[in-house]
């Protein structure tokens, strides 16, 4: 069943995005100037996921100014803090603020490079997920 789930949210159809089209040095030299003392991390392979909760759930999670969407990743190619390690496939919080090629979580700036997706997903099947690529 977990297996079920997983592979739906990484290989069902989803909604095709482009991000950032600079190369990775520019991006870290952009992201330096200007979001001076805020963390960040270069993602690559990225999938937006809006998470189907209960009202209630979702209600929890607005009320702390958040938005039910979460950020899979499957290569970040730098990150300012070192953490999580370079390459390995996370996912992050939820959405604080999301424009063009930026996500934010409570805690991190995600500039989005390269092509993306988004997709629904449901939470068992996001918690699959982030216990999968936690075992890894």
């Amino acid at each position: 069943m977990q297996a079920d789930l997983i592979e739906d949210v990484l290989y069902g159809p989803a909604q095709i995005l482009g991000g950032s089209q600079l190369e990775d040095g520019e991006l870290i030299q952009l992201a330096r100037e200007e979001f001076e003392g805020q963390p960040f991390c270069i993602v690559r392979n990225w999938m937006l996921l809006d998470l189907l909760l209960t009202e209630a759930q979702e209600r929890e999670v607005r009320k702390q100014g958040l938005q039910p969407t979460v950020l899979f990743i499957s290569k970040a190619v730098f990150d300012s803090e070192a953490c999580p390690p370079t390459g390995d496939g996370f996912i992050t919080g939820y959405q604080k603020d999301f424009h063009g090629c930026f996500f934010e979580s409570k805690d991190t700036l995600y500039i989005l490079a390269g092509r993306g997706s988004r997709k629904h997903a449901s939470l068992p099947a996001v918690t699959s997920l982030r216990e999968a690529v936690k075992a890894t």
